[in-house]
């Protein structure tokens, strides 16, 4: 955020209602809006006006802060309009020109029968939950009640969109056609890998702000000896290759399952219901995960029923877990029944959590577990687990997730089901997605729970901004000049601001750590600066 300040005795600052944000003629499709304004000089309070272009009717808002975020009073397929007051010192008031707002409708492909079977208030996670409709090809936001509050139209994509995880930026990351991308709120695209990759389940964003994701790879090799006899000796196989790029597209790492696994370890069923007309699906990776900690990168290998760590710099294999009898090498004696898993990775105590389907095993109850691990003597436990009730079972997809509060989300895939449950295995939330009339379960990948849509949401107010006739400007107090940020986002992030001149030279910068939901102030020495106007970047 940039402001144009003049040092009055320091610093002069250009502001005006030219930076409202939403901007006006704002189309969003999301209720929950961040209203956000430039600093009115001479301000004591603010009132914030709303427009429902439906009915007329309005809503005001008083407010101390150049800022508001509103989670509960706008409407699909509404229009507002909404403008700024400010109250002066003397009560005088100055106000913006209207801006108009409008929220767009739900698609006609939104389903159309959510139901909340359980909700414990006072256990459960509050906020919101983000997830992917796959058999309808996008994602959206539900709030406790199941009510939308956000969605990506799936048109503005080649295919689909499938949501993977909202980040700490307020970006969305997620993955469409063999392509991965990370979005903004509105759905405009801020990267997207290039073409070729062949990108399938899995697409994540690191906090170095590098992506990894996995990429479909196709090789002609032996046909085993369960092939049916009239098939060629050699066939295609299907295996995977997990690759990290930077945020110009640059490879940065990769790890080629062809390279690093034998051709003698694969799962016999696939191979014995391979019929040639496509490829023999040998790995069917589902996830990739980079544990900084450890310097490691965990995959999940969903047809050998196999989770891998592997040493990022080496790229050296460290340990396999799983199915014994898909592996050359055994390192884990502990046989922890998992089959066909889904989502793995690690937690901040170390610990893996995963989904698992649980497919092909007797009795067929998905469940999602935590193991933790010693790699020293290669011994392993599982520390948790919760067994989903055998309506719910899901023989693929599926997602598992550590709340804040320290319960879970769990996502059965195939059955449209979330549910949340505590370290106790006592249900606080579930919720059902479907469609009237329909005998058919919308599948989902996965589902976390977030605050709201605002990670990031703040705005900047300066003490002793006053205006005159000719413009605006600050007097230091002390030599000092108090920056007040506004918070009302969700995430723990590191600010920098900078003070720079006419001449663009920086006069002085540094940085803070802004806390979830508290406001920060801070100080800027400007008593050995002249006056004049400079520029204030945060």
């Amino acid at each position: 955020m940039k402001l144009n300040s003049k040092i009055l005795l320091l610093l002069l600052v250009s502001f005006s209602f030219m930076n409202m944000f939403p901007e006006n003629d704002s189309n969003i499709n999301y209720t929950q809006v961040f209203f956000h304004w430039n600093q009115i000089p001479d301000t004591e309070q603010y009132i914030l006006y709303i427009i429902d272009l439906n009915n007329n009717e309005q809503t005001t808002i008083n407010s101390l802060k150049n800022s508001i975020l509103i989670t509960d009073l706008l409407n699909w397929n509404s229009n507002y309009n909404w403008y700024i007051c400010g109250i002066m010192y003397d009560n005088e008031q100055i106000c913006s020109e209207a801006y108009s707002l409008n929220i767009n409708p739900l698609p006609d492909y939104f389903p159309n029968n959510i139901i909340v079977h359980e909700k414990n208030q006072a256990l459960m996670q509050d906020g919101l939950t983000m997830m992917d409709i796959e058999s309808l090809k996008f994602s959206t936001a539900l709030n406790n009640n199941g009510y939308p509050i956000w969605f990506i139209d799936k048109d503005n994509f080649e295919e689909r969109f499938t949501y993977t995880d909202f980040l700490n930026n307020g970006n969305i990351i997620g993955f469409g056609a063999g392509k991965g991308y990370e979005i903004n709120l509105d759905g405009y695209i801020i990267f997207e890998t290039n073409d070729g990759n062949n990108i399938h389940h899995d697409f994540n964003k690191t906090n170095q702000g590098t992506y990894f994701f996995i990429s479909a790879t196709i090789e002609n090799h032996y046909c085993p000896d369960e092939c049916n006899p009239l098939l060629p000796d050699e066939i295609p196989w299907q295996g995977d290759t997990f690759k990290e790029v930077d945020k110009y597209g640059n490879e940065l790492w990769s790890w080629n399952t062809f390279d690093n696994i034998s051709l003698s370890e694969y799962n016999p069923y696939y191979v014995e219901t391979y019929t040639g007309s496509m490829n023999m699906d040998w790995t069917h990776s589902n996830a990739v995960f980079y544990d900084k900690n450890s310097s490691s990168v965990f995959i999940s290998i969903r047809n050998l029923s196999r989770i891998s760590k592997i040493n990022y710099e080496s790229k050296e294999l460290i340990w396999n877990m799983g199915e014994a009898n898909f592996m050359d090498v055994t390192y884990f004696n502990e046989n922890h029944n998992f089959s066909q898993q889904h989502s793995a990775k690690v937690l901040e105590n170390g610990n893996i959590l995963f989904f698992d389907n649980h497919r092909y095993l007797e009795p067929e109850l998905s469940r999602c577990i935590e193991i933790k691990y010693n790699e020293l003597n290669f011994t392993s436990e599982i520390v948790w687990e919760f067994v989903l009730p055998s309506d719910l079972f899901t023989g693929s997809r599926g997602d598992c997730n550590r709340l804040k509060n320290g319960n879970t989300i769990i996502t059965a895939g195939r059955t449209g089901n979330i549910v949340e449950v505590t370290p106790n295995n006592e249900i606080v939330w579930h919720i059902e997605v479907s469609n009237l009339n329909s005998e058919v379960s919308h599948t989902m990948y996965r589902s976390n729970r977030f605050t709201n849509l605002y990670p990031i949401a703040f705005s900047i107010q300066i003490d002793q901004l006053h205006a005159n006739t000719n413009n605006n400007h600050v007097i230091p107090t002390n030599g000092q000049i108090n920056i007040n940020i506004h918070n009302s986002g969700w995430s723990e992030e590191t600010y920098t601001y900078e003070l720079i001149n006419n001449s663009e030279q920086v006069i002085v910068n540094d940085n803070f750590i802004m806390q979830p939901f508290l406001d920060y102030i801070f100080n800027i020495d400007v008593s050995i600066i002249s006056s004049g106007t400079y520029s204030l970047y945060i």
